[in-house]
């Protein structure tokens, strides 16, 4: 008999557990200024369906009036950290019990469990207990890249998506002061998901390219940005011809029979199509690296002319030239030659002017020293001598020597 009351007592708690149910995660993982979602739902008793009802939600895995996370009945019961920063999200008379917390801090993270209070004593805890974890803020917003193009206006949008209603993101540009723009900003809902979005307006020109611009989206506690380096796309310009021989020159001469390089260059984005032409013929053509080489072989008169380069790209195009002169190897080697004569003839007639002003000269010494001594007849025989002086040798045993030339005047009397 006792036996069989125990076996009825047991069936009746088990009914009991069974009506007295909930249905909420383990364990749920949520960013720093973010918000964090317990979806829960519950069961009672039928008979209680139509009675009043207060859901509260602790902190803890005991129950206290100091860990009241939310109380729908009175929020003054909540503690301070909570208040105004948690909420449902369902209808608790629908078995709803989700509970949402708003601007989540490092404190936040610990054990949360559900309370229903009926009529008394229809009141019940439900376990087991739901962990929440708080992770580093990643979330950052998204920027939507479009073709930019010098001169012409341009929006680019940045979004940023969150399920969480209660705190309001604030999504900012920082751009450079030489990069004025205007911004608007909307907020989209597409089921749970809020979308809010920042539209920048700006005219770009070629001196923005390369520089940053910055979306930042911004929580009372925590803040993300995502950075967008600006690619201008433009026309080519600066086009500039050289050679190996010389810098930006509009012609050069080339010998016949030799070989030259000519080299056009350009600035453009998107790269140029380079094409060389001469006489309406394309010679060589690429479309990378914005330069373009020309080799002309063995040069011969046929090559003379002018020869054209033209860069083009998507938004423009731009073309120079260059004239090149080819020059006959017999007619430089001819010009060579005359000067190289013409060298030597001016130096062979110098010297013999010198000769012949030192010979007058040299004459006329002799015939005044012979008038002065009074000789008239035949002047006497004169003879020169070269005098060779050594001089004394070295302390290492050699001599040197040096060979310096006197005159002396020796003159014989005839008897």
């Amino acid at each position: 008999m006792i036996g069989k009351s125990y076996f009825l007592l047991s069936l009746l708690q088990v009914g009991l557990s069974k009506e007295w149910n909930s249905d909420a995660p383990r364990e749920v993982t949520a960013q720093e200024g973010l918000c964090v979602w317990i979806s829960c739902n519950y069961s009672y008793p039928s008979d209680l369906a139509n009675q009043p009802r207060d859901g509260i939600w602790y902190n803890g895995r005991i129950q206290s009036s100091s860990s009241i996370a939310f109380h729908s009945k009175n929020h003054s019961h909540e503690s301070p950290r909570f208040r105004h920063r948690t909420r449902l999200s369902g209808d608790l008379k629908d078995g709803d019990c989700s509970l949402i917390i708003n601007n989540v801090t490092r404190e936040d993270a610990g054990s949360y469990f559900f309370r229903i209070e009926f009529d008394h004593p229809n009141m019940y805890n439900y376990h087991p207990v739901t962990q929440i974890n708080v992770s580093d803020f990643t979330d950052k917003p998204r920027i939507f890249p479009a073709e930019i193009i010098a001169g012409k206006r341009v929006d680019i949008s940045c979004t940023f998506n969150t399920t969480c209603s209660g705190t309001t993101p604030v999504l900012t540009w920082d751009t450079p002061t030489d990069v004025p723009g205007s911004v608007s900003n909307t907020v989209t809902q597409h089921g749970v998901t809020l979308t809010y979005t920042s539209v920048l307006t700006l005219t770009p020109s070629l001196r923005h390219h390369g520089q940053t611009l910055t979306c930042r989206v911004r929580y009372p506690s925590v803040s993300s940005e995502r950075p967008l380096r600006l690619t201008v796309q433009y026309a080519p310009q600066n086009l500039s011809i050289t050679s190996l021989e010389m810098i930006d020159a509009s012609s050069i001469n080339i010998i016949e029979g030799t070989s030259t390089v000519i080299i056009c260059s350009v600035e453009s984005f998107p790269t140029s199509i380079l094409t060389w032409r001469h006489l309406n013929v394309t010679m060589n053509r690429t479309s990378s690296n914005n330069e373009l080489w020309l080799v002309v072989p063995h040069v011969t008169s046929r090559d003379t002319g002018d020869y054209e380069c033209v860069a083009e790209n998507e938004h423009g195009a731009v073309e120079g030239s260059i004239t090149i002169t080819v020059e006959r190897r017999d007619s430089k080697n001819w010009t060579v030659g005359l000067i190289t004569a013409g060298i030597i003839l001016s130096c062979f007639l110098a010297g013999m002017l010198i000769f012949v002003y030192v010979r007058n000269t040299w004459d006329e010494s002799r015939c005044s020293c012979f008038h002065s001594q009074g000789h008239t007849d035949k002047p006497d025989n004169l003879l020169y001598a070269t005098i060779n002086f050594s001089k004394r040798p070295n302390g290492d045993g050699t001599v040197h020597r040096s060979e310096v030339t006197e005159y002396a005047e020796i003159r014989f009397k005839r008897k």
